[in-house]
């Protein structure tokens, strides 16, 4: 589907909905009533069926029931506001669109969304462990940073379980299903993210024309094949790599295969390799996930692509890419490791760039995989909330997610990334594919930089790839910090 027609299919889709509502309600009795209701019920399924996934979403129900808060302010806390609250329409799509979901919810149910928007990770999580010691009802949820938050509040019995929290319910479309699976705890979930949270994954960016140089043609028929792999961008990135100045030596000015800095774009390979660094076990204990043949052999993978035969432009602790963007957007890699919103900020490169995933560990991969950066916040409930309070809450947070899904995430995806930066219809065919993938990873959320998640980046910086020396070395640290995490749950039973 072109992206321009993504709000004119949605207007159609809500008409359609109502005149399938008005159509339910026209009946009269007798026998005419069974030959009309037939009629309406195959009508309604022929232009149910005819109807693109666009349009389908409007349609999905969000089950709430119909309630009245009183003008209650709905405090959300976050150094993230504008994801959440726009205070007026500005003619920016996102913004806009943001602004009429809010307004819309607000007049359902009667009621108004407030930020106590703070300006880094540090002061949220100050001022939310403060209100919650002193039994303080001053937010209804907050959204902190994945990493840095996360353990310090579970740890800190500030937060409730969603599991507690009526009307949400985490099968709809609207949350990442994943993180269920990922996240649970001795039946305790601490933190939810889908839509509401508008996600922004990892993914590759690759040069078009200086692929077909080097006789790379196809590259996504080869990811819609399931041929994306570690071997395969290897082999590619080797054709690529050249020393255009002639000095003998490889630096910042020559050409390589891969641009990738050492912080997250390294560790979504892993992620991409459909691995999670903890996982849960059947008793409910968080348990590492590193010490196993495939991480020995992603680590091969890795180290060979970083290092030798010069494929790839390595930024060590380039958080910024600093060495690594300025290679890809003059023309001098081929592959660029990113996140979706590069191609925002690459907009005005005049490199013909396409957007796909990050590779599979192999073609018998079910899919392909990313994960989305510890920025990205997930949502959490102050443990200071009442029974009351967190009925409100799940109304409110189930209709944001639901009409973000409906009404937001087109306008993001379809219209903003669609039109705006990505340069063909493939790439946009290629968030599919990314988006579908994101995983949760429970040692990425709790991990609290103690070694077990961040085994990839750690170990390309230092040249090594023993994991069995890694991981003897953290070994004790990460399982002390895992208990630690199991007994305070325990605690909150």
């Amino acid at each position: 589907m072109k992206p321009k027609r993504i709000l004119s299919l949605i207007l159609a889709a809500l008409l359609t909905a109502a005149l399938l509502l008005s159509a339910s309600c026209g009946d009269k009795g007798g026998d005419a009533l069974d030959t009309t209701a037939a009629s309406a019920d195959n009508a309604e399924a022929e232009t149910t069926a005819e109807l693109s996934e666009i349009e389908k979403r409007q349609l999905i129900p969000d089950d709430l029931p119909d309630s009245d808060f009183g003008g209650y302010v709905f405090t959300i806390m976050t150094y993230s506001p504008g994801t959440y609250y726009q205070e007026e329409e500005t003619g920016d799509l996102v913004n806009d669109v943001i602004f009429r979901r809010n307004r819309q919810v607000e007049e359902r149910f009667n009621f108004e969304i407030a930020v106590n928007a703070y300006p880094g990770i540090a002061e949220l999580d100050g001022a939310f462990k403060k209100f919650v010691t002193a039994g303080e009802k001053a937010v209804d949820i907050c959204i902190p940073h994945q990493i840095q938050s996360a353990s310090g509040f579970v740890l800190g019995h500030c937060i409730r379980s969603w599991n507690d929290v009526p009307h949400i319910d985490l099968t709809k479309p609207w949350w990442n299903s994943q993180i269920n699976e990922t996240m649970q705890i001795l039946g305790k979930q601490y933190f939810i993210a889908g839509s509401i949270t508008i996600p922004y994954p990892f993914c590759m960016l690759f040069n078009k024309q200086l692929g077909e140089n080097y006789g790379i043609t196809g590259v996504y028929d080869t990811v819609r094949q399931g041929k994306w792999t570690m071997d395969l961008i290897s082999e590619y990135t080797k054709l690529v790599s050249e020393d255009i100045n002639g000095d003998g030596v490889f630096d910042e000015s020559d050409q390589y295969g891969l641009a990738c800095n050492s912080d997250n774009t390294t560790l979504n390979f892993m992620y991409g390799a459909d691995i999670c660094s903890v996982i849960i076990d059947e008793d409910g204990m968080p348990t590492p996930n590193v010490m196993n043949d495939k991480m020995v052999t992603l680590v091969e993978k890795l180290y060979n692509l970083i290092y030798n035969d010069n494929r790839t432009l390595y930024g060590y602790y380039d958080f910024y890419n600093a060495s690594c963007v300025p290679a890809f957007t003059d023309g001098r890699a081929f592959l660029f490791a990113g996140g979706v919103s590069n191609a925002q900020s690459f907009r005005s490169t005049e490199v013909d760039f396409g957007m796909i995933p990050y590779p599979k560990f192999d073609e018998a991969q079910e899919g392909y995989h990313t994960h989305v950066d510890a920025w990205n916040g997930m949502l959490c409930i102050p443990k200071t909330a009442s029974d009351e309070d967190i009925a409100r809450t799940g109304v409110i947070v189930e209709a944001m997610s639901a009409e973000t899904y409906k009404q937001v995430i087109p306008v993001v995806y379809d219209i903003a990334l669609g039109t705006k930066y990505l340069r063909d219809d493939e790439s946009f065919e290629m968030l599919d594919y990314i988006y579908d993938g994101i995983l949760y990873d429970f040692g990425y959320v709790f991990d609290s930089w103690n070694g077990c998640t961040w085994i990839l980046p750690r170990m390309m910086t230092n040249k090594n790839t023993d994991v069995a020396s890694y991981w003897a070395s953290v070994e004790k640290k990460v399982l002390k910090h895992y208990e630690k995490i199991y007994a305070a749950v325990e605690e909150d039973i």
